[in-house]
């Protein structure tokens, strides 16, 4: 029995379409414990800075920090299971980075930038990275990037006092409804 050339390359774009879906789910398993540990730590860095406002930038720093190692425990669990050649730290790297870069402008345009705008720059950074991750991965991504960036484009004309609670609700909802909505679609490892 001989197959025809056409046969042939449909069967392998089925193929290529079931490992690229297989990919995504996996991530998106990984992504959901991720997301959701970042919603909870952004609401309790909210609720621990409303709290002490004179140790918010403590409180952030300490916030971040967590996050990222949390973060890199959590990829690194993972990726124990897959081969050595499928290992890719690009992703994670680039999540270091954009945290970084968006920790360094906040601090050093804080005294300068009006209040609000600094509490939306740093989310929406990081949602942005959400969402070009988003290009690669999966529309959940692009469409949970851009629906948390123009919340946080909303709260920004709130006035201080609803500001944080909108602005931790936004940020930590994202994560989390995020969070579960990978989980629900993704496949544990």
């Amino acid at each position: 029995m001989s197959i025809e050339p056409s046969e042939a390359a449909a069967a392998l774009q089925s193929i290529a379409a079931v490992e690229r879906r297989t990919r995504e789910a996996v991530f998106y398993a990984g992504a959901s414990a991720i997301f959701i540990m970042w919603g909870v730590l952004v609401a309790a860095g909210y609720v621990l800075s409303e709290l002490s406002p004179r140790s918010a930038r403590v409180t952030w720093v300490a916030t971040s920090a967590l996050g990222c190692a949390a973060t890199a425990i959590i990829v690194i669990l993972r990726m124990r299971t897959r081969a050595r050649e499928t290992r890719d730290w690009r992703l994670l790297w680039a999540i270091v980075i954009l945290t970084a870069f968006g920790a360094a402008w906040s601090y050093l345009l804080g005294p300068i930038v009006p209040r609000p705008m600094i509490y939306a720059f740093q989310p929406s950074l990081i949602l942005l990275g959400v969402l070009l991750v988003g290009l690669w991965l999966g529309r959940f991504l692009v469409l949970l990037g851009i629906a948390g960036i123009a919340l946080i484009a909303l709260g920004a004309f709130l006035a201080e006092p609803w500001l944080h609670l909108w602005m931790a609700s936004v940020q930590s909802g994202t994560f989390i409804v995020g969070g579960l909505w990978l989980g629900r679609v993704g496949i544990p490892q």
